[in-house]
């Protein structure tokens, strides 16, 4: 636990430091250099994911089918026709180095590397956006769905084609996070939701489909349960009320600044957007935890909305002290946040080093 407190600590002050207003550009405040201490964040990430040893939680699974794999063709996998580019990927990194540390050395880097040029694409701070990776659960999930993990690290870049709106190399993207994990169809409407006009009868129509979506929600649950082979019934899971909250927060900021959102970069229209894709989909999630499965993939785009919202140049002293105000207990109350989630989460402690 120790060790996360210490890189909460680290990944806090850095963000605190940008409180101070060091540079401005199109609409926000920005930091000197950020992009080195976002590579240096990410790296100390990917350090805290690789020298913690696979003993325990999902990762000891990942680690025995990673072994495993040394007792199985590469057509053997072909044939199971199961997310086969994951399992593929694993048995020809046991090919190169037979290691399971070299194993998620691999995986957390490609993960890490992913988030460090999709913030470094996207944030305006940067600091509080890879802050907000860190306690807002992404990090947590990181250490345990590696499948789905590295199929999201793959819709990051689908990200802009997204927002250019280019179909092929949208589709080709996700694609390829489909043979890692089968959720990844789940980012699929991501390419129309970004782009939703801010209009009362576009949102009529997403209210009245989300409505029937909950009307019919049994059927199309056990449709989407099967086809993702989950045994996991309907009904509540008696958490997650904390983070909806702080989800209709970051939105309700979000409809707060919207004008000086848009008129910073019109392109906040699409993280906007995917944000309230979050917060419906949440909903559904206080009900079964599968929801969390297509929740995780617009996830990133909150970090980034409230990196935005929290960068913006307010005007006057009271819009700095309002702007710094924002800052601080965004930073106090996510990582309290941390801690509370981290203490009671089976893949996180005890963290035991690979020396051990």
């Amino acid at each position: 636990m120790i060790v996360y407190g210490l890189l909460l600590v680290i990944l806090a002050v850095s963000a605190l430091v940008q409180v101070n207003r060091e540079g401005e550009t199109a609409g926000y405040q920005v930091g000197k250099g950020s992009n080195i201490v976002l590579f240096l964040s990410c790296s100390a990430i990917f350090l805290l994911m690789v020298l913690k040893a696979p003993l325990s939680g999902d990762y000891s699974r990942y680690a025995y089918n990673f072994l495993d794999s040394a007792n199985k063709s590469i057509q053997f996998y072909l044939d199971r026709q199961l997310e086969v580019g994951f399992y593929v990927l694993t048995k020809l990194i046991g090919e190169l180095h037979y290691s399971t540390v070299f194993y998620f050395a691999v995986t957390s880097a490609f993960i890490c590397l992913s988030l460090f040029f999709f913030i470094k694409r996207y944030g305006s701070n940067k600091k509080y956006a890879v802050y907000f990776y860190y306690t807002i659960g992404l990090f947590a999930f990181s250490m345990a769905g590696l499948r789905q993990v590295l199929a999201m690290s793959v819709c990051l870049f689908a990200y802009e084609a997204a927002r250019k709106r280019k179909v092929i190399p949208f589709l080709l993207l996700v694609g390829a996070a489909y043979f890692l994990h089968k959720s990844a169809l789940f980012f699929l409407p991501a390419f129309f939701i970004g782009r939703v006009p801010w209009k009362a009868k576009y949102h009529l129509v997403i209210l009245s489909a989300y409505g029937l979506i909950g009307l019919f929600f049994q059927r199309i649950y056990a449709w989407i349960t099967d086809w993702m082979n989950y045994d996991y019934v309907i009904e509540s899971t008696r958490n997650g009320g904390i983070f909806l909250m702080i989800l209709l927060v970051i939105g309700f900021l979000g409809i707060i600044y919207r004008e000086k959102l848009m008129a910073a970069d019109r392109d906040n229209l699409f993280f906007l957007n995917m944000h309230f894709a979050v917060i419906l989909l949440w909903i559904f999630r206080m009900f079964t935890r599968t929801a969390e499965r297509p929740t995780f993939y617009y996830l990133y785009a909150s970090i980034i909305l409230l990196d935005r919202i929290l960068s913006l140049k307010l005007e006057g002293e009271e819009g700095e002290r309002t702007r710094k105000f924002l800052v601080l207990s965004s930073i106090v109350f996510f990582g309290l946040f941390f801690l509370y989630r981290t203490l009671r989460d089976g893949n996180l402690v005890p963290y035991i080093w690979i020396f051990y």
